[in-house]
């Protein structure tokens, strides 16, 4: 797992409300990347931060 520990790391994924985004920073929270999850629905950016939180990573909700 060394190889793809980000526990130093932030990452910003932008449409990660959306299928593909949505599985690149569930993936990113899972190598310990702390993540900020950008999309424009409010509703479902929360919902995919919460989801990542309550499997003990770290995201923030943003919507733009």
């Amino acid at each position: 797992m060394s190889l793809f520990d980000l526990t130093t790391k932030v990452t910003v994924i932008t449409g990660a409300t959306g299928v593909l985004g949505g599985a690149m920073v569930r993936g990113l929270a899972w190598a310990d990347a702390k993540v900020a999850i950008l999309g424009r629905r409010e509703e479902v950016t929360g919902e995919v931060a919460q989801s990542i939180c309550d499997e003990g990573g770290e995201a923030l909700a943003l919507t733009c």
